[in-house]
């Protein structure tokens, strides 16, 4: 069983960003998988940082159509964007350097924030981007 399942109620209705809300999805089930098995810190270290650069993208990719649309919303999403990543950064290096129960303190933050996130903050910008015929 996944550690999160992909919901149709997560559809943004853009084809691309929902795409790449099932990565991540993916990324953070792979990632579930292998702190449960116990992988080596090298591994998970890797593992953790293709996390956060897909994050990155994802977020840039996210802003640039947002930006096209002339979404209202866009400078607050913006900064949603930052404060995860800084503490996606935190939670990284405790996950890394530490033991088993900081790893799935980050696992639960992942989770719980991307689907928060897509189901608030990211469904706001939905109607926007469509109407201006991007799906």
């Amino acid at each position: 069983m996944d550690f999160m399942s992909w919901s149709d109620e997560y559809s943004v209705n853009v084809a691309q960003l929902d795409a790449q809300h099932r990565h991540l999805v993916g990324l953070i089930n792979g990632l579930a998988e292998v702190m449960k098995r116990g992988s080596n810190p090298g591994e998970l270290s890797a593992l953790l940082e293709d996390l956060l650069q897909y994050t990155n993208f994802h977020f840039d990719c996210e802003e640039k159509l947002m930006a096209r649309a002339n979404f209202p919303g866009l400078a607050e999403h913006r900064a949603k964007h930052v404060a995860m990543k800084a503490e996606v950064q935190r939670l990284l290096t405790g996950a890394t350097t530490s033991n088993a129960t900081t790893a799935m303190k980050l696992m639960a933050f992942l989770k719980n924030w991307l689907s928060r996130h897509i189901m608030g903050t990211d469904k706001q910008y939905a109607p926007v981007l469509n109407q201006a015929g991007i799906a």
